[in-house]
């Protein structure tokens, strides 16, 4: 019997089903499918070098915007540091894992020396850390990148793209590094990050099918804590706050104010309001190509944030 042949009863019925049925595959108002993807990053920190790394992976760990993947030491050797910088980073990456809750999240050990040569090259220098950004890269779906944050040397990055150059076009990397003057459109390449592995910078300015953003020193360096008053708020975050005074206290105990720098390009990735970036043409020296540079932060923002998520982090 064709449809048209259905008496009118069974025609209605089989409407009123087809009806109810749509409705009851289809979401109410407000209401989600799924629960959004977040996007995957990976936080590489040379963070016994100064104090701001401990304070920027606290702000990291403590948000969810992004999923974490690993957090890896980078090495921020000089003629006034210990030999081995990138343990001395390790030590204190496991210790604030375990602090934070954190205890399962990879700490993957990174290279113990700068990429190529002290004369130049791009010899790239393997490590767990490199290995675990290619890995992460790799299994990215398609569409997808993998968000890499270094907040000192670049080393490990730029290792993982010269061993894997494929792994390049599937990063986003945000780096903290160098000064720029935006009125002369100058680069300024003497900045304490950028000299800890300059072939890593370098590398990472030629690498044209590389998306990169670049937090300078020139932005980054409005951002200042106080001393006392980092102290009193610390007070009261029990023993994550006990242990932010202990290692200022420690390793830089006349310091009345410290600049956050390594504060500013997380706040940047979690808040993106708080801050404003441009494309730039890279130096002269380097392959001609267009990056991304920040040029504005809210600083008192970004300030009133930190200690809002350090809080919240404390459990107070």
């Amino acid at each position: 019997m064709r449809v048209t042949e259905l008496p009118a009863p069974m025609i209605l019925l089989g409407m009123f089903a087809l009806v109810a049925a749509c409705c009851l595959s289809v979401p109410a108002a407000g209401q989600e499918t799924s629960k959004a993807v977040r996007p995957k990053l990976i936080l590489d920190c040379d963070t016994a070098n100064e104090i701001d790394d401990l304070y920027a992976i606290v702000r990291m760990l403590r948000q969810d915007r992004f999923d974490v993947l690993a957090l890896n030491s980078a090495q921020w050797f000089h003629y006034l540091s210990p030999r081995d910088t990138v343990r001395a980073s390790q030590k204190l990456n496991e210790e604030l894992v375990k602090l934070l809750g954190r205890g399962d999240l990879p700490t993957p050990l990174g290279s113990v020396e700068a990429m190529g040569r002290p004369w130049g090259g791009e010899e790239p220098k393997d490590s767990a850390a490199a290995r675990f950004i290619i890995r992460s890269a790799l299994s990215m779906p398609a569409g997808e990148k993998l968000y890499v944050v270094c907040t000192g040397a670049s080393t490990n990055l730029a290792s993982a793209i010269q061993l894997r150059p494929e792994i390049a076009p599937r990063i986003k990397a945000y780096i903290l590094g160098f000064r720029y003057d935006r009125t002369k459109r100058a680069w300024n390449k003497s900045e304490f990050n950028v000299r800890r592995d300059l072939n890593a910078a370098d590398f990472l300015l030629n690498c044209e099918p590389l998306e990169l953003h670049v937090m300078t020193a020139t932005v980054s360096g409005a951002l200042k804590f106080d001393r006392d008053d980092s102290f009193r708020r610390q007070a009261q975050m029990g023993k994550l706050g006990q242990y932010l005074t202990k290692k200022w206290k420690a390793r830089f105990p006349d310091a009345k104010t410290w600049i956050m720098w390594d504060i500013t390009i997380v706040e940047a990735l979690v808040h993106p309001e708080l801050a404003a970036e441009e494309q730039v043409t890279t130096p002269s020296e380097n392959r001609r190509r267009k990056v991304w540079t920040y040029h504005r932060i809210d600083v008192d923002r970004m300030r009133a944030d930190f200690w809002k998520a350090a809080m919240a982090a404390a459990g107070r």
